[in-house]
């Protein structure tokens, strides 16, 4: 799965913040007749430093959206994984079940005799084999 088609959103949006914010930051608070310049550069560097903030924030929000959807994905492949490997146990063990019944079911329909011929030792040879079918 490729994680820039989730990424290209966010960038674009932090980045027209960062645009507006800058812009924000820039206009400067016209002084009223009866205000102290003091006052008035004091709340300009408020405001810019809050700006630089924000837009500091906005971007570290986005570099951390970004990580945790890669992390999403990453923790979503690890489960698909999982579940495939745990469902192909599962077919295995079940698979294993179902010759360990047939065998038991095998062994009681045949009674003892089932069961000799079933554990006895290969035959060597083909007449061998016959021979042991024949009887």
């Amino acid at each position: 799965m490729k994680l820039i088609h989730y990424k290209t959103p966010l960038i674009i949006a932090t980045l027209m913040l960062l645009i507006n914010t800058n812009a924000y930051a820039d206009e400067t608070v016209k002084p009223a007749a009866t205000t102290d310049p003091g006052v008035v550069v004091k709340t300009e560097e408020a405001i810019t430093h809050g700006a630089e903030a924000t837009a500091q924030g906005i971007e570290r929000g986005a570099k951390a959206t970004v990580r945790g959807i890669e992390h999403g994905a990453k923790a979503v492949e690890r489960g698909v994984k999982r579940g495939v490997n745990a469902t192909a146990h599962g077919i295995e063990r079940g698979a294993e079940a179902t010759r360990n019944a047939a065998h038991t079911v095998t062994e009681k329909i045949g009674g003892d005799e089932g069961a000799q011929q079933e554990h006895a030792e290969e035959p060597h040879t083909a007449n061998e084999g016959a021979d042991l079918n024949a009887k």
